[in-house]
Parts: structure tokens; C-alpha cells; sequence
């Protein structure tokens, strides 16, 4: 009974934060709420807005520091959820350090699933010669991810690199932190 609670309650958490952070990439892309393909996914993260009261935006109104609290807050009751549901204690700090390194760590991997569903779907568009509005969601989301890579990777023509040095980047990124927060989150407690 409590593994079948434990799953259902990570994939409620897991469901969430994606939402989050979608409706985070789309305000950063920026795409606007009247957009069609991103109505659904503003409307179904309507709380961002009700936090975007206390939390503004920056960057041009790109930067959605609502929705950063918010994922943060949820991978806080996602970390002290699982530790209720094992009874397994967790002490303020650790859930702190816990949660952000946890988040990073998300936040990164979220960012490489990006990248690979980039690839894809440029793929599939010079595979079929067409553009569906939800593949052209994908492409207008990932490329403020990959618009600063592209200008360091060389111009090939139809090749293009940056999609590949992006996902290496943050997969390097996301061991690093990932080893610095298994040596560090020990000490802890």
C-alpha cells in the first residue's frame, strides 16, 4: 500500500513540476498566453499568475521567478513528502540543500530532454517536409536554450552542432553538480 502511495504521489509531484517548468520555458521563449498551442499550458499553470503577484518577473518580463518558487516549492514537498511516506526524518537544512540541488539537477535534465526533442523534431520536419503547431512548439521553446551555443558553434550549412554541444553541456553540468551534491548532501545529516 505505501509503495503504491509513494509512486502516485512522484508522479503527481513529477507531473507538476513539468507543467511548471513548460510554462516557465514558454514565458521565456516568449510566447504569449493568446499563443494556441501554448493557451492549454498557461491556463493549466494559472497559479504561476496567482504568484506572480509576490514574485515578478525579470528580464524583459521573460524570467519567471514566480514559477522558479513554485518549482522549488514543490520539489520541497515532493523531498518532505517521500520522507513522510518512508518515515524517514528530514531536517530544515538538509530539505533546503536537498531541494535546490535536486532542482538544479532538474531544471538541467528538463533542459537536455529539451534539446533532445529538438533534435527530433528537426528530424522529423526535414523527414516530412511539415511543420505540426506542437512540433513548431517544441522548436520555439528550445531555442532560446540553444540560441547562445549557436553562436559558438561553427556554421555547417545544414549541420547544425549546437543542439549536440548543448545537450553535452548540460549533461557535464549536470554530473558535476550531481557529484558535488553527493559529496556534499552527507554532511548534512
Amino acid at each position: 500500500m505505501n509503495d503504491v502511495l509513494l509512486t502516485t504521489f512522484d508522479m503527481i509531484t513529477t507531473l507538476a513540476m513539468m507543467l511548471v517548468f513548460i510554462r516557465f520555458m514558454l514565458q521565456f521563449a516568449g510566447m504569449d498566453a493568446r499563443d494556441p498551442v501554448a493557451h492549454a499550458a498557461y491556463r493549466a499553470t494559472h497559479i504561476v499568475d496567482v504568484f506572480g503577484r509576490i514574485f515578478p518577473t525579470v528580464g524583459h518580463g521573460r524570467i519567471s521567478t514566480a514559477a522558479i518558487v513554485l518549482m522549488f516549492l514543490i520539489r520541497l514537498i515532493d523531498i518532505s513528502g517521500k520522507a513522510a511516506l518512508t518515515h524517514h526524518g528530514i531536517g530544515p537544512i538538509q530539505l533546503f540543500f536537498t531541494g535546490s540541488l535536486s532542482l538544479i539537477l532538474d531544471f538541467l535534465q528538463m533542459c537536455r530532454y529539451l534539446v533532445i526533442g529538438s533534435i527530433i523534431v528537426s528530424w522529423i520536419v526535414v523527414l516530412t517536409n511539415n511543420m505540426h503547431p506542437i512540433l513548431g512548439l517544441i522548436v520555439r521553446v528550445a531555442e532560446p536554450i540553444l540560441a547562445p551555443f549557436r553562436r559558438i558553434t561553427p556554421n555547417l550549412g545544414m549541420i547544425d552542432l549546437s543542439p549536440m554541444v548543448a545537450f553535452f553541456v548540460f549533461y557535464l553540468l549536470e554530473m558535476i553538480i550531481g557529484s558535488i551534491a553527493g559529496n556534499m548532501l552527507p554532511m548534512l545529516g
